[in-house]
């Protein structure tokens, strides 16, 4: 009847479920006032991007991916999340590169021969002796990418073509590394030995300044290339040397440390700007810092192959500034060909920036 109180079991059970809604939400309000209401999950999620890396687990490259990821996820307090995709798994430097122009994949690692292909004035870093042994860290140090007159000019290149430039990663200089079968004593004794190169045309064009002979082997089939006597010498560095044990087939060097191989690590380019600034230096700043933790690693990767070579006592043949001079001199017009396609601008900023 109208104005009865109820009292059925079933208006208490109604009663007893609005007084707890009215807990919740009051619960609620006082969370959200308090800034301490949690989201879902779903707003809270990260981004994660992927960066492909053709090195193995071991190089140290691959070191710089990972401290960029690592550092990364620290800058960004865990908004950002790189997955490094590391031997190779989405293909190799070009296809990577060209997955990151697309817009496939957010960040790619590239060496500086794959890149020239994008960014012709980088085939200038293939040219022996570009860089001296003695001023690599000042070179690198040109690739700071808030200071750096080097990094200005390849991300400047690099943004034409739909990539922002976010890390320059190191190796150390390579020499060449012969058996005791190919009887080098000196620079003179090296005329006619069989040597590993790449397709580089400037690695062979090298090799035959040196009057060596050049034989075109892959990677992974070098060491039966040198059990097997199908070449009597590599070029490498002491760190990969000392990585691959080499001693067990190779027992002495020629010191030439005429080429360095820098690697590069690319954004594409709409992905970083549709980032807000804050986000962009987030990137950046983690980029800047990975990059100088490779530098010296990459510097005691070299270190620990020049013990190894002590340790299993390599010959080490040192060329002498005479010789030096002449491998130099016989270099003008390997020079003369390959430089007239490239940005003299970029050439000056190489030289300058080792003063």
């Amino acid at each position: 009847m109208p104005g009865r109180c109820c009292t059925s079991p079933v208006s208490l059970k109604c009663k007893e479920t609005f007084m707890m809604l009215r807990s919740i939400l009051r619960t609620a309000l006082v969370l959200a006032a308090t800034g301490v209401l949690f989201l879902p999950a779903a707003i809270e999620a990260k981004t994660v991007f992927r960066l492909a890396n053709t090195g193995g687990p071991n190089d140290d490259y691959t070191y710089g991916c990972e401290q960029f990821a690592k550092n990364l996820s620290e800058i960004s307090k865990g908004e950002f999340e790189v997955r490094v995709m590391n031997n190779g798994v989405l293909g190799n430097d070009r296809v990577t590169t060209e997955m990151v122009q697309q817009g496939s994949l957010d960040f790619g690692l590239v060496g500086q021969s794959q890149l020239n292909l994008f960014i012709k004035a980088l085939l200038a870093l293939d040219l022996p002796y570009m860089v001296e042994f003695a001023k690599n860290r000042q070179f690198l140090e040109a690739f700071d990418p808030y200071t750096g007159p080097l990094y200005k000019y390849v991300d400047g290149e690099a943004q034409k073509v739909g990539l922002k430039l976010i890390m320059t990663l190191d190796t150390p200089f390579r020499s060449y590394a012969f058996t005791s079968r190919s009887g080098v004593e000196n620079l003179a004794s090296v005329r006619g030995v069989k040597v590993r190169v790449t397709m580089s045309p400037i690695e062979k064009a090298f090799v035959n300044v040196l009057a060596m002979n050049p034989c075109p082997v892959g990677w992974t089939e070098v060491y039966t290339a040198l059990q097997q006597g199908t070449v009597d010498g590599e070029i490498i560095n002491f760190g990969t040397f000392a990585s691959f044990n080499r001693a067990e087939i190779e027992d002495r060097f020629l010191v030439t440390r005429h080429n360095m191989a820098k690697i590069f690590v690319l954004m594409n380019k709409a992905r970083f700007d549709a980032l807000s600034p804050e986000q962009q230096k987030m990137i950046i700043d983690a980029g800047r810092k990975s990059q100088m933790e490779e530098w010296d690693m990459s510097q005691e990767f070299e270190r620990r192959g020049e013990e190894y070579c002590k340790q299993h006592n390599i010959r080490l043949v040192q060329l002498s500034n005479a010789e030096l001079a002449k491998i130099r001199k016989n270099l003008q017009p390997l020079y003369d060909e390959y430089t007239r396609d490239i940005d003299p601008a970029f050439i000056r900023l190489i030289q300058d920036v080792q003063k």
